[in-house]
């Protein structure tokens, strides 16, 4: 009798112990996350840490599991205010490093023509994989479709970034990279004031500050185009969208017009948990060339030219006023 008594107090202890470590294991997942926050996020300055961290440990004590601490880790990310960090579980996380064809989805198509009065036409839209060899294919796509435009002489270029909700910035950045006049011209600026501007090279190497953050591996780059440039925005134009749009700020040949972009103009990093998933966190506001600052969520970036009429028809008129003008 007494050595089936302490099986079932061993066996309860063991259970005990679980029940603890379990707690202690999802406590640990939400303070992790608290502290990549803390450190990393554009707006950690505004925040009442000390609370925060009481308040989620309080919390994460009801929770059992790691992934029942997901809906609460995207509650504390609200607490931000910055509108534009988040939070990706790890079979999400999966599917966005397997690219568009693992996962059956359509590859983004690059349009391309010459249109009316010899303009060159050229959409760049989201890419938003983290598949590496699919970023080389949409630059090097990109790239020949610019060289196939170039072979019938333009007389301007119409870079079309209407509704292109972001993704991926570096492929976007490497893919309309000889569209611009200049190195410096989009970089971001983070809590403690720190610039780091985007650079790109012929070699395919992709910077952010002094670190290198991507290599591409590219076929042949195109020449630079230095014709006029009319780039279209809307309202749909998000997040590495606005990114791309805000880089021709203050380019001589370059006019923007459309309509005010969707206003997520700050830049995000992804940090992976211990399950997998990513915590994906707002760590600085967009700065053009000029080192002026895009922090105001939801007011976006205003075009040169803006147009009450957003049909095609009107932006195409628009564009091709301006080209054969200049």
């Amino acid at each position: 009798m007494k050595r089936f008594y302490f099986l079932i107090t061993g066996f309860l202890i063991l259970i005990h112990l679980n029940i603890n470590a379990q707690t202690d294991s999802v406590k640990n997942y939400v303070v992790s996350a608290l502290d990549l926050m803390k450190a990393k996020s554009v707006n950690k300055h505004r925040v009442n840490w000390d609370s925060l961290y009481t308040d989620s440990r309080k919390k994460a004590e009801n929770l059992h599991t790691i992934r029942e601490t997901y809906p609460l880790i995207k509650n504390i990310l609200g607490d931000l205010k910055d509108a534009h960090s988040n939070f990706f579980p790890p079979e999400m996380v999966q599917a966005y490093t397997l690219g568009y064809r693992a996962t059956g989805q359509k590859f983004p198509v690059i349009e391309s023509k010459i249109i009316e009065n010899q303009i060159a036409y050229i959409r760049l839209p989201g890419i938003a994989c983290y598949h590496f060899a699919e970023w080389d294919e949409f630059v090097n796509t990109f790239y020949k479709k610019i060289e196939e435009l170039h072979a019938q002489k333009p007389k301007g270029w119409i870079l079309d970034l209407r509704d292109n909700e972001g993704g991926m910035f570096y492929p976007m950045f490497a893919a309309l990279s000889p569209m611009l006049d200049k190195k410096n011209v989009i970089g971001t600026v983070d809590a403690e004031g720190k610039y780091a501007f985007f650079k790109y090279n012929p070699n395919g190497d992709l910077y952010e500050g002094k670190l290198l953050a991507h290599h591409f591996n590219v076929k042949k780059v195109p020449q630079q185009i230095t014709k006029p440039i009319v780039v279209m925005v809307n309202k749909k134009t998000s997040s590495s969208g606005e990114f791309c749009t805000i880089a021709f700020a203050g380019q001589k040949n370059a006019t923007v017009i459309g309509q005010n972009t969707m206003g997520l103009t700050s830049g995000n990093q992804e940090y992976k948990l211990s399950d997998g998933a990513f915590l994906v966190l707002t760590t600085g506001n967009i700065v053009d060339r000029t080192k002026k600052e895009y922090s105001k969520v939801g007011q976006g970036f205003s075009p040169n030219i803006l147009l009450e009429d957003l049909s095609d028809v009107q932006y195409m008129k628009t564009a091709s006023g301006i080209l054969l003008k200049n």
